[in-house]
């Protein structure tokens, strides 16, 4: 089977990060992250994906060139062609396994495999339950068989009729991309999946485990936060840290330099990163930011930034800003 990240995308929601960097690129705790994406899929056996890219898609492909474990395609987009029409303009003619380039999960794809095979239709989406279902596509499924009797791209509060929430992640076979038009946008849960509901050609695979979506900067410190949990304290070699008090689950980039500073975490630290005399707290900051006597919380500096005696929280600051002397807050 093949597999297909969709990555050609504007990540308007984590903008400013993404101007100047496609959402797959973004670091998430020191590596991009299609990185870990591509790791995922290839834990199960794909190892022939393909990648669209429309956004910014040569820093992407420049990136993973390095990697001679995979076989990587990326099939050009004219225009943004939403998530059906990209992978129909990539020319996939085999089942396949479609993942959203802005997913971090460990949902286990052997079972939703095993389902999609036993169902034997056009479509298997994996759901998830969540507590706040109007932020996503959800779906009303049988509950003997598993088949979406309904199917609703992010309903507002009153008309949410699911706990199931779409991930994102499906497993599609050829014959639904005959439903989708060429040249246009057409987007998969919005166009295709009512068509295809309507003709009992949809089955949902209610799945356990890690879900989020990094795209939104909720979803990207929840992606952090997780994958600290699991590497605990991680620190590079060529780091330099004196008289820092660092506590909890933090990871230290390459050639960081950290002088009297406290860091708490869940915290990151970019490669070549300076912190002097400054105090941060579930906050991630990008490679090669400086930051002197200054203050971080729930914060994400962008790279190259600049900033001197100032207090940050509940903000995104974007790549080569320079900050002296404030205070700020989103809230």
């Amino acid at each position: 089977m093949k597999a297909v990240i969709l990555a050609g995308g504007y990540g308007t929601r984590l903008r400013p990060l993404t101007f100047s960097t496609p959402k797959a690129m973004i670091p998430l705790v020191n590596r991009p992250v299609i990185d870990y994406i591509l790791d995922y899929l290839s834990s199960y056996g794909l190892k022939d994906i393909v990648i669209t890219t429309h956004y910014l898609r040569d820093q992407t492909i420049n990136y993973l060139s390095r990697r001679k474990d995979l076989k990587l395609s990326y099939p050009e987009e004219p225009l943004p062609l939403g998530t059906a029409g990209s992978v129909k303009n990539a020319g996939i003619d085999d089942t396949v396994l479609v993942i959203q380039g802005d997913n971090i999960t460990d949902i286990n794809l052997k079972e939703l495999m095993k389902f999609h095979s036993r169902h034997g239709r056009l479509v298997t989406i994996a759901l998830i339950t969540v507590p706040n279902p109007s932020l996503y596509g959800i779906a009303e499924i049988e509950q003997s068989s598993g088949r979406v009797e309904r199917f609703l791209e992010k309903p507002s509060p009153r008309d949410c009729f699911s706990n199931l929430a779409n991930t994102g992640l499906y497993i599609i076979e050829p014959e639904a991309l005959e439903y989708v038009p060429r040249g246009r946008a057409f987007d998969f849960s919005r166009d295709l999946f009512p068509i295809l509901v309507a003709r009992n050609e949809v089955y949902g695979c209610v799945v356990e485990g890690f879900w989020t979506d990094i795209g939104s900067p909720k979803g990207y410190m929840e992606a952090s936060k997780w994958i600290l949990d699991k590497i605990g304290f991680e620190c590079a070699d060529t780091a330099k840290i004196t008289d820092s008090e660092i506590s909890g689950n933090v990871a230290i980039g390459e050639h960081a330099v950290i002088n009297r500073s406290k860091i708490r975490g869940p915290a990151v630290i970019g490669s070549h990163a300076m912190l002097n005399t400054s105090t941060i707290h579930a906050s991630v900051v990008f490679p090669r930011v400086d930051l002197d006597e200054t203050l971080l919380f729930n914060t994400v500096i962008g790279e190259d930034t600049v900033i001197k005696k100032a207090e940050i929280s509940d903000s995104i600051l974007g790549a080569r800003c320079e900050l002296r002397t404030c205070h700020c807050s989103r809230t």
